[in-house]
């Protein structure tokens, strides 16, 4: 259970929401299934059998849930995501064979119609009204509830099934309205309402088919927004490029797996921290990637920049000052291979500041997309987690001088 799950009512917990939606549904499907028996309603069975697609959709989440709570192992190391798959494909075929039956009849009682030979009436009372305008108020009822619940979680999930829902009640509707024509003898809107319907039921079908399907072949999915997932990871510091870039369904859960090469500098914990940081991001921006996989492989950087603050602007002679925000000097040291390509020595533009010296100066050396800092004192916690953050290795020292800052990079080069 995430940190935001634990934070929800029991009434908003996926699992509690998708159980009270599966037993109002199965009750829903019991209540049309019979009355289309007593009624000899082709429409009403259609109904019935839309929510049998629930159902399974329902049954699905469930699984998912249930199983996204057991850790991946060494047999299964996605976990067992596609095991609601499996049940929802043998559904789907099972979907497929009512559907098509339901197609059939419908079009040969429009035929009969047509003809003038159906002797085929609707049984219709005023128990039978009640009960469609009741099981009308539950699903409206049910979808208010989702509704709710979905804009208070921000469940992809939940505001989906929200959705499908709302579309239940129009086909609800549409045969009550059938019922209605047939008090004035318009039986054959039943058969044609049933038709409709059963189309929506295998376009339902055979969108579970095709995702269960993919699933279990491993297909990688579209995913409209992989443009700004790009723009998000080179966004990140020492990501030089993207090697691979997968997103797969296992049900309702989507899974992001990348691979990245980094700066061959960066360090082991600074590769931690690059993981967390777009971990964080990815998941901020969305929300619907339930699992993120980040693998990275280091590539060497032909040019890395060192900085360092200084007393005096000496060349490569100058001091190095032990006070950050007070030194009179920031040096830039650009490097080839620990060959020395150019040495940059700025005035620091921030002595003067009263406040926020040292981050101002952490911000501007940011800015300059330095790899590495050397400083002879720990640094305070906002000018050292600016630069945690953009993933600038720290080096405290007691090098005197920036010479001896180019020689420990030159022997860094040479054990690489």
């Amino acid at each position: 259970m995430n940190e935001i799950e634990e934070k929800l009512g029991f009434y908003e917990k996926p699992i509690f929401v998708n159980f009270i939606l599966l037993i109002v549904t199965i009750f829903l499907f019991s209540l049309k299934i019979i009355l289309s028996f007593i009624t000899n309603s082709l429409a009403l069975q259609a109904d019935a059998f839309d929510n049998l697609t629930d159902i399974v959709m329902i049954v699905a989440a469930l699984v998912g849930i249930s199983y996204s709570r057991k850790k991946p192992n060494e047999k299964f190391p996605y976990g067992y995501y596609k095991i609601e798959n499996i049940v929802s494909l043998v559904i789907s075929i099972f979907i497929f064979y009512t559907a098509f039956n339901i197609i059939y009849l419908s079009i040969v009682e429009i035929i009969s119609y047509s003809t003038g030979k159906s002797t085929k009436q609707l049984v219709i009372s005023p128990q039978i009204f009640i009960l469609l305008i009741f099981a009308l108020l539950i699903s409206f009822l049910l979808t208010l509830y989702l509704k709710m619940i979905g804009k208070k979680t921000n469940s992809p999930i939940i505001k989906t099934e929200a959705n499908e829902k709302l579309y239940d009640n129009f086909i609800s509707l549409s045969v009550l309205i059938g019922f209605i024509g047939a008090l004035y003898n318009l039986f054959i809107l039943d058969a044609i309402i049933g038709l409709i319907i059963a189309l929506f039921i295998i376009k339902g079908g055979y969108d579970i088919f095709l995702s269960s399907t993919k699933t279990l072949l491993d297909a990688v999915i579209d995913f409209e927004n992989r443009t700004e997932l790009h723009n998000i990871i080179n966004s990140i510091p020492n990501v030089k490029k993207i090697e691979n870039l997968e997103i797969r369904s296992y049900g309702k859960y989507i899974f992001l797996e990348i691979t990245l090469s980094l700066s061959k500098e960066i360090s082991l914990s600074n590769i931690e921290s690059l993981k967390n940081i777009l971990f964080d991001k990815i998941k901020k921006e969305f929300p619907q990637i339930f699992k993120i996989v980040i693998v990275t492989q280091t590539e060497e950087k032909e040019i890395i920049k060192v900085a360092a603050p200084i007393q005096e602007n000496q060349g490569i002679n100058s001091k190095i000052c032990e006070h950050y925000g007070e030194s009179p000097y920031f040096a830039i040291i650009e490097l080839k291979q620990g060959k020395l390509l150019n040495l940059t020595i700025t005035p620091n533009e921030f002595i003067d500041e009263e406040k926020r010296k040292g981050i101002l100066v952490s911000d501007w050396l940011t800015s300059k997309k330095i790899d590495k800092i050397y400083l002879i004192k720990e640094l305070k916690k906002g000018p050292k987690l600016i630069f945690e953050n953009s993933l600038i290795q720290i080096e405290i020292t007691d090098f005197d001088n920036l010479n001896q800052i180019i020689e420990r990079e030159k022997e860094l080069s040479e054990l690489q």
